[in-house]
């Protein structure tokens, strides 16, 4: 008698709309999408670069007059809605460390209960991000039901070696959350042919579950989407429209024991090739 199927182990919904500069419309938009994704029986949402706050650094190289204030009680009204469904969300947006006196490109963690499980700051900024940003300088790692998660943001997807570092420290799953939308003509032919392409790559070489999401602004790159540990594209969302796609990190014992084999063989050949130096 076959064995029933393995329950999964995380459900996760990659999500997409189109970001803007008025917070409070995408506050309003993203808490839509993740009560969409909680009755869908996810127990993440997704969503893309900098989704909370608007792209800054594309109107506003100078943080003057920015309001503060609204991007704080926008992000409380995302997390008492995380709360509400208990669900997680991994959620770009600008952040300001004050004791610092420095601004950065983030992903803000919001856990099941509302509480900020930590932020990622985008460590591969691009020249325009730097006449707003400042760099991050670390990794983020953080557990999902007992999966073990990365995050990374739009041009982090250029460096092999941040997937790779992810992988050899045991994730499972990475969100990389973009925003590749009304650009130039070059520009989407570059990102709607190499990107999603690059994705399946990392995703295979490493061993790792890659969920982008995607602005979905006019001209759209390429929709957000999900990408197996094999490489092989899972569901993935419309082209310029709001929504989600809903896909699930497998919970099946002995694939996971494969790919565990498969991610530790690369390691050690990694490691190996670096002690010869």
């Amino acid at each position: 008698m076959a064995s029933p199927p393995a329950q999964p182990r995380l459900i996760v919904a990659t999500c997409q709309f189109p970001v803007g500069h008025d917070i409070r419309m995408n506050a309003k938009a993203i808490c839509r999408l993740i009560g969409r994704a909680a009755d869908a029986g996810a127990g993440v949402a997704h969503f893309p670069e900098c989704a909370l706050s608007g792209y800054g650094s594309s109107d506003w190289p100078s943080w003057d007059g920015f309001d503060w204030d609204s991007l704080d009680r926008a992000l409380q009204q995302v997390r008492d809605c995380c709360a509400a469904h208990a669900m997680w969300a991994v959620l770009g947006s600008n952040r300001r460390d004050r004791a610092a006196g420095t601004f950065h490109n983030a992903q803000l963690i919001i856990a099941d209960d509302g509480s900020l499980a930590g932020h990622y700051d985008k460590r591969r900024c691009s020249a325009n991000d730097q006449r707003a940003f400042t760099p991050g300088c670390r990794p983020l790692m953080f557990d999902i039901s007992g999966v073990r998660c990365g995050g990374l943001i739009c041009l982090d997807w250029s460096y092999p070696e941040l997937f790779a570092a992810y992988a050899d420290a045991g994730a499972d799953l990475i969100f990389l959350s973009a925003y590749s939308a009304g650009g130039s003509r070059c520009k989407k032919h570059l990102h709607s042919d190499v990107v999603v392409p690059l994705m399946q790559g990392h995703a295979f070489a490493n061993s790792v579950y890659i969920s982008v999401s995607n602005c979905s602004l006019a001209r759209q790159s390429f929709p957000s989407v999900w990408v197996k540990r094999s490489g092989r594209i899972g569901k993935r969302c419309r082209l310029n429209t709001t929504g989600l796609a809903i896909n699930a990190v497998s919970g099946d014992s002995e694939t996971q024991a494969f790919y565990k084999r498969v991610r530790n063989f690369r390691a050690e050949s990694r490691s190996r090739d670096q002690d010869s130096v």
